[in-house]
């Protein structure tokens, strides 16, 4: 399975609309309609996003395993302050 039907699995899972699930992200929602049809990728800062509201692995979006959980103690905690940082950053620039 590749990452585009992981996102529109888990946004569907979730009972959640491309609209709403964008506005989560801060993207537009015609980005994420490109991400779940396969026609862009998504940036590192949406995975890490995606991964800490779905509560998977960055592994489970891309299709690299097939096991959602996210294995690693710690690792949530790891992408919640990354994705602060990134955030930040962007504010910045």
């Amino acid at each position: 399975m590749n990452w585009s039907k992981r996102i529109k699995d888990l946004r569907e899972d979730h009972d959640l609309t491309q609209q709403q699930l964008a506005e989560k992200l801060n993207i537009d929602k015609k980005t994420l309609a490109r991400y779940e049809k396969g026609k862009n990728e998504p940036t590192i800062s949406t995975l890490i996003q995606l991964a800490l509201l779905f509560d998977v692995s960055i592994d489970y979006i891309s299709g690299i395993k097939d096991i959602s959980i996210i294995e690693t103690p710690g690792i949530k905690e790891e992408l919640e302050a990354l994705n602060e940082k990134l955030s930040k950053i962007v504010k910045i620039l």
